[in-house]
């Protein structure tokens, strides 16, 4: 059967966005059609048709998806540049914490663990700076994801008034801070093997766990 100019789009939107269509490429739109109907151009029409469909744009994508360009940071000194994440909730312990706050320094792969009872702003600041800076000195940069708690004005705050400069993670991408995302990972399945039934005591593990690791990082580096 031959195809009237004025009835192509019908037949187009039947074979291709129909029930028994299925937003099927341009093959198997040319199989389907074949079998049943004829007019001039016909590939050319069934190329135009699925390449405009915004359905199958909408879904499917491009083919190709865009990468930002990577880049190399060189990190020159200790505490040059930390990292900062939070892990949790957890089961409450039995002194009341909740999370874990993990540090850690690019240059040395330092890290410092501590168990908070929340993840507010004003924990994470006093944390860091009584524990952190006090004890190895103010970074120049700090890298972390973009959680209310780091992007509030008390964090922003405390940046601005310690000298150091903040850094963000890519919106869901932990790749970006993958330096402490694989600690915690390690951590995690370290307390996990180690914890009582109750789960309560994850806390007191945690600093033991830490000695481990920053003895192995003493040895390394003598």
């Amino acid at each position: 059967m031959v195809v009237p100019k004025a009835k192509v789009s019908d037949v187009l939107q039947l074979y291709h966005n129909g029930c028994s269509g299925g937003h099927l490429g341009v093959k198997r739109n040319l199989l389907k059609i074949r079998e049943h109907v004829y007019w001039v151009h016909c590939r050319d029409d069934v190329e135009d048709w699925c390449r405009k469909c915004t359905s199958c744009a909408t879904i499917k994508g491009p083919q190709t998806r865009s990468r930002g360009a990577l880049e190399l940071y060189n990190v020159g000194a200790p505490c040059e540049r930390i990292a900062i994440d939070i892990a949790g909730p957890f089961p409450e312990s039995e002194s009341g914490n909740k999370y874990f706050m993990v540090v850690m320094d690019y240059f040395t792969k330092w890290p410092e663990v501590f168990a908070i009872p929340n993840q507010e702003a004003s924990t994470v600041a006093d944390k860091l700076v009584h524990e952190v800076f006090c004890c190895f000195g103010v970074p120049l940069e700090i890298h972390i994801d973009q959680g209310r708690n780091f992007e509030s004005q008390l964090f922003q705050e405390t940046c601005r008034v310690m000298g150091t400069h903040k850094t963000r993670t890519t919106s869901y991408h932990p790749q970006s801070d993958g330096m402490v995302e694989r600690f915690n990972q390690t951590l995690e399945r370290y307390l996990a093997k180690v914890v009582e039934k109750r789960q309560r005591d994850w806390n007191r593990h945690i600093q033991p766990f830490c000695c481990h690791i920053e003895a192995l990082f003493t040895k390394v580096h003598q």
